[in-house]
This record gives structure tokens, sequence and C-alpha cells, in this order.
């Protein structure tokens, strides 16, 4: 994070730079001019008036403030101030991208800028390079309150009467990445039809904005948008031949995509003079015209700074057209350094990367050979895992290595590309891995439609450029909340960061595009009602908090927080909405017409928002929510438009069949529509899940209408402490169905009882049903303090250990569970052995030996080092651990492992393991992690009662002395 050298308040030796002078030189690089007329109209955001820029003056003047921008190796006026003893530079001389500021209050002569000025005061921003000035500069913009994202979020700068520099002096930079950006991708139709609606497309005026907002984040580099699809496809080189000048005049790094080599955009291929067709893009049938290809390329990149992207890949991005595809590559490279050589005398000028993309990981993994001083750029899975990162031999090579990471995706097994979906936490615990294992070369996102991931980008760039302040979880809401108060103020961001936390946290369950109806659970543990009451709850805080902001406000606070929040409420409640429809066709409920309409209603207040987003200042961001998101069938790429399927209706002009009659009623299983009333093998059609001391408070079932008449209905008991709310009600024949809460008083249950008690449901209408619970009050030893064991299974979420062994730590906001995830320390040790055990203490019921599943759920991660796969050993009570490798070794080396498709769209691996228990006695489950890239989310131990759902049962009932895991204390501390 930037050290803070601006204030709104005067401090002592401070200067008044509200009106100051903004002075360069004229020799200086033209990209810290265009960042200094941007400074200048910063200033007009956050005062009023704009600052006057000058370079050189043939008059005499005095100057009573100045802010002296420039660059060490170009400005005559920072290195005279340096030789006269005002300025000492040496915490910057010869560091990459690297700026100090500095207050000189002691009058001084600058004949730099004109004969006979002098400058009394001044406010010194000097950069060790052309990218650390202008670092310096935006971070200037941004102390005086102008958001990096100001014109692209509609951020309203907040005005100040005045702004004052303190007397500090501070030092930023070098960053910790070395080359830090962004790749647009997969960019039709939203991007691309909001660019050729307001700029043409994608031309300078549009990269200009796109270069300038890089820059404001302490971004360098981009591979441009580069999408192929009919009817505009682009390329940067091309589209504006402006393009590549301004975006070197800015100071913007500017390479091609991962399977763009040679500065080449893979539609150029398609465009004349080349005019090549489908199908020709093959190394083995096209080597000479490819060749020529290459080597114009490299001709065309030698005046600019260039990160080359060196190799090949298949048409469409797929896989290179080749009998031996390794030692195809291998020539491709040969050829590449050849023409690179030439043209600019060496082969290892000028930077070069090799991504290591899909196939091309196997290739590596096979011993391809590749210059050291080539950058190799390794992936992704393209949903957040980071499939492989550099060895120890690997990090010593001179090129060094990066990480090419997706924010999001087109592609298997499906892909997402709408709305931001990705879990802060999640990003940060891949990042700062990818940067302890030295993958510090060159981070690079897909950000798809750009706009949509403010949050993703922004985070990402804060990380690359100083990952040492984002060392601790808590950076991840310090980080937003740091983001929100310069954008909306301090008492407006503390409300949005709780909204943005929760959003986070919800992300991590599951990407939108992967929601479908029968995802969350409508039968088994409240999944799908919990789900949507969060998504409820959050959306009822965020309407709210729009309602009451300022009307400047609003539409930055729409783009950036309402509009996803309720984007995504929708996505969830139409989900679960179809579920609930084709749930209570099957039994022939009157509602289940009523829940159709809804998903109908639902599916349009979708289109609805998207019209407001685009509606939004007059059109601004028109097309920008275009990607369509529901309709996936039998392939992963996204619809060409929205649909949605399988409504079921029920025809409730008819009577039901009479043995069934007019009212029916359903708690957990699905089969209790089929006669009434239920007896003998019909039993488990009414049968509710059992109810104990150490289980869940309440169970519920459902009243429900399947006929043309209303009736009214009764609830009773044949125990007098089954307590029953509500107990009567009437349903119209297109009501919403009713539901009971069941309830006990266990005070009054007898100790040891263990029996089924009967619920039984009446109508008006002669329609009687008894429902079967069984409810046990067995209880655990005063003296043991864990979690127990409640119809037959026993749920921890694994931040919940017994106490905090050494080595390990939690990851709060990581993973899909309330209190997050653990996870072993950083650095990573060699001496695995060492590492001490997790414990989780149980309590079983019963007697003997019970056979039990234990499932462990871990993050979705992937192998990194093809020397030490990811592992963990797991005992129970004093037996001898057992090693089990988390991820399946893969059938050839860089492929992705089996159950990835599965995995990685629940976004956790889950891994089971069979194992015998003594009933009625307290144990230990002990887990030891064995790699830092392993998070640890729950365990879970079936003995025979889980039941299906997407995440799995709440955590289990704690008992005995309170414990404090993290910052969270579990346990009543009353044994109960």
């Amino acid at each position: 994070m930037a050290q803070s050298f601006i204030s709104s308040q005067l401090s002592l030796n401070g200067i008044d730079i509200t009106n100051a002078l903004i002075i360069i030189d004229s020799s200086d690089h033209e990209g810290i001019h265009i960042a200094a007329s941007h400074l200048s109209e910063d200033f007009k955001r956050a005062t009023g008036t704009a600052n006057a820029v000058v370079s050189k003056s043939n008059n005499s003047q005095s100057i009573p403030t100045a802010i002296i921008i420039g660059s060490l190796d170009r400005s005559t006026t920072i290195q005279h101030l340096v030789s006269d003893g005002k300025l000492n530079a040496t915490s910057v001389q010869g560091k990459w991208e690297t700026f100090t500021t500095t207050i000189i209050n002691n009058g001084f002569n600058s004949t730099s800028i004109g004969n006979n000025t002098s400058i009394q005061r001044a406010l010194v921003i000097a950069g060790s390079d052309k990218r650390g000035t202008i670092f310096g500069i935006y971070t200037l913009s941004e102390q005086i309150g102008v958001s990096p994202w100001y014109w692209w979020a509609d951020v309203p700068t907040p005005r100040v009467a005045k702004l004052y520099a303190r007397d500090v002096t501070t030092m930023n930079g070098p960053p910790s990445v070395k080359y830090r950006g962004i790749f647009l991708n997969d960019e039709a139709p939203s991007l691309t039809g909001w660019a050729r609606e307001k700029f043409g497309g994608y031309n300078k005026e549009f990269y200009e904005h796109v270069f300038e907002l890089l820059l404001r984040l302490k971004a360098n580099f981009m591979w441009p948008a580069m999408w192929s699809g009919y009817p505009h496809p682009t390329a940067f080189f091309v589209d504006d031949p402006e393009n590549r000048k301004l975006a070197d005049k800015m100071g913007v790094v500017v390479g091609t995509s991962h399977h763009e080599p040679m500065q080449r955009a893979m539609n150029e291929w398609f465009f004349a003079p080349y005019n090549q067709p489908d199908g020709s893009w093959s190394w083995s049938k096209n080597k000479v015209k490819i060749t020529q290809y290459f080597d114009e390329g490299a001709s065309r990149a030698k005046p600019y700074e260039s990160y080359i992207t060196l190799g090949m890949r298949g048409g469409s991005d797929g896989k290179i057209d080749a009998a031996d595809p390794k030692a195809t590559l291998g020539e491709i490279l040969k050829v590449q350094r050849g023409i690179i050589r030439e043209k600019y005398g060496a082969e290892d000028k000028p930077m070069q990367l090799l991504a290591l993309y899909k196939e091309v990981q196997e290739y590596w993994e096979d011993g391809l050979e590749v210059p050291e001083d080539i950058t190799l750029l390794f992936a992704d899975d393209n949903f957040g895992s980071i499939r492989r990162l550099p060895t120890a031999e690997e990090a010593k090579r001179k090129g060094r290595a990066g990480i090419y990471y997706h924010l999001e995706y087109v592609g298997s097994p499906r892909s997402y590309k709408w709305l931001n979906s990705n879990s802060l936490g999640r990003v940060w615990q891949q990042l700062r891995y990818a940067y302890q294992r030295q993958a510090d070369q060159i981070w690079v996102f897909n950000v798809g439609d750009l706009k949509p991931m403010e949050v993703p980008i922004s985070f990402a760039m804060g990380m690359a450029w100083d990952v040492e302040a984002f060392e601790e979880p808590e950076a991840i809401p310090r980080f937003l909340g740091s983001m929100l108060e310069r954008q909306f103020g301090e008492r407006v961001a503390r409300n949005i960061g709780g909204l943005l936390m929760e959003y986070n946290r919800l992300m991590a369950l599951r990407k939108h595009e992967h929601i479908e109806p029968s995802t969350f659970s409508l039968l088994n543990y409240r999944e799908a009602d919990i789900v949507l009451a969060n998504w409820t709850s959050l959306l009822e805080r965020a309407e709210k908090l729009h309602e009451n902001a300022g009307s400047e406000q609003r539409p930055a606070l729409f783009q950036l927080v309402l509009h996803s929040i309720k984007a995504s409420y929708i996505n969830t409640a139409l989900r679960i909405t179809q579920a609930r429809n084709r749930q209570y066709a099957q039994q022939r409920r009157n509602s289940a017409n009523t829940f159709a309409k809804e998903a109908l209603e639902l599916f349009d207040r979708d289109f609805d928002l998207q019209e407001e987003y685009h509606g939004l200042l007059n059109g601004r961001w028109n097309h920008i929510m275009r990607q369509p998101h529901y309709g996936y069938t039998n392939t992963w790429h996204a619809p060409s438009r929205d649909m949605i399927d399988g409504l079921a209706y029920v025809q409730t002009r008819s009577e039901s069949n009479p043995i069934v009659g007019f009212m029916g009623t359903w708690a957990i299983n699905e089969e209790s529509d089929r006669t009434h009333p239920s007896r003998r093998d019909l039993v488990p059609g009414v049968t509710m899940q059992p109810m104990e001391r150490y289980g869940e408070d309440k169970r519920w079932f459902e009243i429900f209408s399947r006929g043309t008449k209303a009736f009214t209905w009764t609830v009773s008991a044949n125990v007098s402490w089954i307590k029953i709310e509500p107990a009567q009600g009437t349903i119209a024949t297109d009501d919403k169905d009713a539901r009971a809460e069941v309830g006990i008083d266990w005070a009054n249950v007898p100790d040891g009882f263990d029996k089924e008690v009967l619920i039984s449901v009446r109508s008006d209408a002669g329609d009687f049903e008894q429902l079967h619970l069984n409810v046990s009050n067995r209880r655990v030893p005063d003296t043991f303090t864990g979690f127990v064991e409640s119809n037959r299974y026993v749920s921890i979420e694994a931040a919940h250990f017994r106490s905090k062994p050494e080595g390990y730590e939690i990851l709060p906001y990581t993973g899909r569970t309330e209190s997050g995830s653990v996870s072993l320390s950083h650095p990573r040790s060699e001496s695995v052995d060492n590492i001490p055990f997790l414990e989780y203490p149980v309590f079983i019921f019963g007697s003997g030996k019970r056979k039990a599943v234990i499932t462990l759920n871990f993050t979705m991660t992937l192998d990194t080092d093809p020397t030490r796969p990811m592992s963990y050993d797991l005992a129970i009570d004093e037996l001898q651990p057992t090693r089990h490798r988390l991820v399946p070794e893969p059938s050839t080396a860089g492929e992705l492992p089996s159950g990835w498709s599965g995995s990685v769209m629940n976004g956790v691996w889950g891994r089971q393991h069979d194992v015998e228990m003594e009933g009625g006695n307290a144990h230990e489950i002990k887990i030891r992690l064995r790699e830092e890239n392993m998070i640890l989310e729950k365990v879970i131990v079936d003995l025979g009662g889980l039941r299906e759902s997407y995440l799995g049962p709440p955590e289990s009932r704690f008992v005995g002395e309170k414990l404090k895991f993290g910052e969270v204390e579990i346990g009543s501390g009353t044994g109960e």
C-alpha cells in the first residue's frame, strides 16, 4: 500500500498544494506529460480548479508553491535537485518502477524551468524511470480523492476546499511483480457492442481509457482484445494503427495472448494481405507463410517496448496440428528465436514468454527445451486453481516465471463470463502462494468484459504491486475498505464493505452459470432455504443503502454493488423456484403453477435488471451486461440467447383422485403423494428426519392443496412436548402452501426416550394424514467437550479444531463455510513429518464397532510441483495414521486429474475414507496437511444418516467447555 503523503489538514512543515503549479521538464518522457495532464484534471475534480502545468518558461518568475515531477533519467530539474543536495534519490536510483516523494520548504532556483525562476516550496515526485514517475503521479491523484476507476465506474470525486502535502519522505516500489496486467478476452457481445457504439470499435479512443485505468492501478501490461467471433473480429495492431503507438507513449507494455505468437493478433491471419482460410494455421502444412507472418510481427514490434509471446497452438486456441507436437513446438521456438536474433541483434531481446497453457504444459513436463531467458508463464485451470508453479530449479531461470490467471473463462466444463463470480479469499490464497513460489515475473489476468471485474482487477493489481501488504487474510476486508472509502467516503464505505464481504462469501458457493435447479437441496438441511435467505437479506441491505445514498453516488453504487447482488439473488431465486415447480408438480400441488409463474417473472426480472443497467446515465453502459447466462445444454459454450426450460404445470381445474384427497402433506420424502393416509409399506413416505437433543432445533413439513376447494387444516401430536407452529390454517385453491415447524420441549422429554411419535394432520374436508417422527433423547457424558453425533452424522467446519497447533493458519474468507478454512502457514516447510495434527473431538452414540465414512472437503486446488504432490495423513484416536494423495495422479504429466470437471464446478475436492469407530465413546479425528496449497474446509463423519445435499449438513452441535477458534467462540459452556 502506498504511504500517505497528502492530507486535507495542514500539518507541521506541510504545504498547501491546492493551486500549486505542476512543473515537468519538456525533455521528460511523453507518458509523464500525459499523466501530468490527467493530474491537472484530477485537481479540478477534487477542488473545482485545475492546477496549471508548465514544462518551460522564458520569463523570470517567482513560484510560491509547485509540484515538481520528473524521472531521474530524463528530468534535468530532478537531476539538479539531486546534485544541489535538495533531493536524496539514492532510495530509488536504479530501481524498477519506483518513486519517492519529499517536500522542499526552502526556496531554490530552477534554471531548467526558466531563467531566474525561483520556487519557494515544492512537493517533489521523483521516479526511478518512466513508469515509476507515472505511478507517483497517479498515486498523488488517488490520495487527493480520485478513484482509479473514476471514469469506468462513474465514481464522484469528493470535493475538498484545501489539499496539503505532508512533510514526509516516502518511497514506493519496486513492485512485487515486475509485469502486471490484464487480458481483454471473450469480449463479445458485451464489451465489443459497447466499444463499437461509443468509440466505433477497439481504437485508440477506447484504449486510451484502458491504458489510463491500468496505470492508475499501477499495472504496466496488457494483452489486447482478440475475439474472433463474427461479425466483428478484433486485432489490436490493425484495428487502429495508433493503438500500439499510444500504448508505448503512455507506458503500457503490450503483448499478445497465450496463443497469439510474435506480436500478431490471431485474426490478422484471416485479414489482408494474408486472407488465410480456416485450417491453414498449421506449421506442418504452411511453414513458409507462417514464418513470414512471425517475421513481420517481430519487425513491427521492434520500435516499442514489448513482451513477445513465443510458441504456437492450433487454430481456435486448440491443440497444435502436428504428428509430434512437442518436437514441432521445439522447431517453432528455434525459428522464432532466429527471427528475434535477426531483428534485435540478440535472441534474448526483447522480453519473451512461453505460455504453458493446457497441453503446452505437458510438453514442458515431457522435456521441451526452452531457452533460459524465456519466461515460463504457468496457467491456472481456467477456474482459479493454478496448475503448476516453478520448482526450486526452475525458479533459478534467467527469465523467471509468471502466471496466467482467469477471472472469467469460455470453455469446459462450463463458461462463466457474466458477472464477477470470484471469491477474493480464493484469489488471495492462490496469488500469495504463487508469489511465495517465485512466480513473480509477470501476472496477467483474463478479465473478459473488464467493467464487471472492477473489484477482482483492483485486488489483483494491488497484490501484484505490494504483495507483502496482503500477507494476512485481513488484508481482504482492509483492501475493500480502503477502495470503497476512496470512492464513496468513510460512512458509506463501512456499509458497502460488509455487503461486498458477504457477496464474496456467497460467491464461493458456486459460480452463477453453474447453478442449476437441482444444485441446492429442497429436501435436506434447509439448504435451498438458507442459501436463498442469505441472498434475500443481502439484497434488502443493498437496496436500502442504494435508496439512502445521494443522487451522485447512486449510479456507482448500482453498478458496483446493487446490480451484482440483485442479479445474483434473481439467479439463485430462479433456480430454486424452478426446482420447487418441478418437485411440487410431481406431488400434484396446486402451488406448482404459482411457482411456474414466479419462475417466468424472475426470468423477466433478470432482463429488466439488464435493461436498467443499460439505461443508466442515458445509456452510458449499453451492452455491457449482454452476456447470456441461462440455457446451457450439452455444451460448455454460453448460449446465444437466455432460455429456461422444464417448467411443469398441474391441471388445477380437475379433482384429485379420491384415494389421495384434497390435502397433501410433505415432510422430506417426495414419495408421500402416492396415497392417503400412509400405512404399512407406505410409512416411509411421510417419515420425517429424526429429532435428537443434539440435532437441529426444528423440523418442518408442508400442507398443500391438490384439489379444487379450499379447506381448513389442524395439526396435533400424540405427546404434549411436541410443539407445532402454526397448528392450524386455511388453504385456498390458489394459495401457496403452509409450512409447519416442529420443535421439542426437551426439558419434558423422558431421559433415554427413543421412540416414534405421531403427528396427525386433518382437514375439514375429511382428509387425514399421519407423519412419523422418531425422537431420541440420548445424552453425552458431562465430561465430554466436542461435536456430537446426531441423525447418524457429525459435521465440523475445519477451522474449528481443538486447539491451534504450530504451522497452521485459519483462512476466514476462503472456502464455502462461514468460518473459512484452514491451511498450513507459509513459507512451506521441508520437514513435513514434524507438522502436528489438527484434532477434532467427536462423540459417537451406540455400542460396538460402527462403520463410518469420513469425508474431507478441500477447497479446489491442484498439485503445482510434480516432485511434491499434495497429501495428508488421517488417524482416529491413537491408531496409526494413513497417508492419502489429495489430487489423483494424471495419466499424463501436465494433464488435469480425473474428477476435475465435477470438482471444479463444486469448488471442492471431496475425499472419502471408510473407518470403524467404537459406539458410545469419544474419539479424536486427526488430520495432518503436508503441503501449503491444501485448504481444508469441512470434516463429515457419516454413520449411515447423511442425506444428499450440495454443501453438506450444517455444523453439528458443540457441547462442553467453550473453545475459541481464531476469533470465534463456539459451544455453550453448559454441556448442552
